[in-house]
């Protein structure tokens, strides 16, 4: 899912400002991260006001981080990775003064942030171990469980047309899990346990990952 600029702002410093759940699609994470840079620059030479906005910005920075490495299949804690790899560049002009292991430390930190930034999600469209596919800002967001049930993700609210009650024909508003009149449950459609796609009645095998479905 492409989201732009603003959608982007206001998903990453609003609904998932503290949140590491979920994926987020390379939009989402490259807009961020100009708006943090760009501000980032334009504060340098604001001492107090400057260190404060950076610090704020580095809590939604973390969090989109950890989504975008969701997105790819990867544990948020990979981000830790290029950072160890800069850290451990500056400081190894103690003990090589040609400076060599410094550039190529530094130079593999970026690369390695650049790739995981800059690659494709697992499964475009589909879900994985971390949630379901990146979704676009929404106002009132629904948080349901990841298919694996490791993490939440946030998704957008069903569209779901309105349909009628099989027991009692009451007609369901969107939304509702149970019937107002008689308490039957909405019927929902049946999904792959492995992976949780979504899939026909009488599917044998899953379409995404070829799960076996039915004996």
């Amino acid at each position: 899912m492409i989201m732009s600029f603003t959608e982007s702002l206001r998903n990453c410093l609003t609904v998932k400002f503290c949140s590491t759940k979920g994926r987020a699609s390379r939009s989402e994470y490259w807009w961020f991260v100009l708006f943090a840079s760009v501000v980032g620059g334009v504060l340098q030479n604001v001492p107090v006001a400057g260190q404060l906005i950076s610090l704020v910005l580095l809590i939604p920075h973390i969090c989109v981080t950890s989504r975008r490495l969701h997105d790819i299949g990867w544990s948020g804690w990979w981000q830790i990775m290029p950072l160890a790899l800069i850290f451990f560049g500056v400081f190894s002009v103690v003990f090589d003064a040609s400076g060599i292991v410094c550039m190529l430390s530094i130079l593999g930190g970026i690369l390695f942030g650049l790739y995981f930034g800059v690659r494709k999600g697992t499964a475009p469209g589909e879900p994985n171990i971390y949630g379901g596919a990146p979704d676009a800002f929404c106002k009132n967001p629904r948080v349901d469980a990841a298919p694996s049930g490791e993490e939440g993700f946030i998704i957008e609210e069903e569209k779901d047309s309105a349909t009628h009650c099989i027991n009692c024909g009451k007609a369901f508003a969107r939304g509702d899990r149970f019937c107002g009149n008689c308490g039957h449950p909405y019927p929902q459609p049946p999904r792959c346990p492995s992976c949780g796609k979504v899939l026909t009645e009488d599917s044998l095998f899953c379409t995404s990952c070829g799960a076996k479905l039915k004996d």
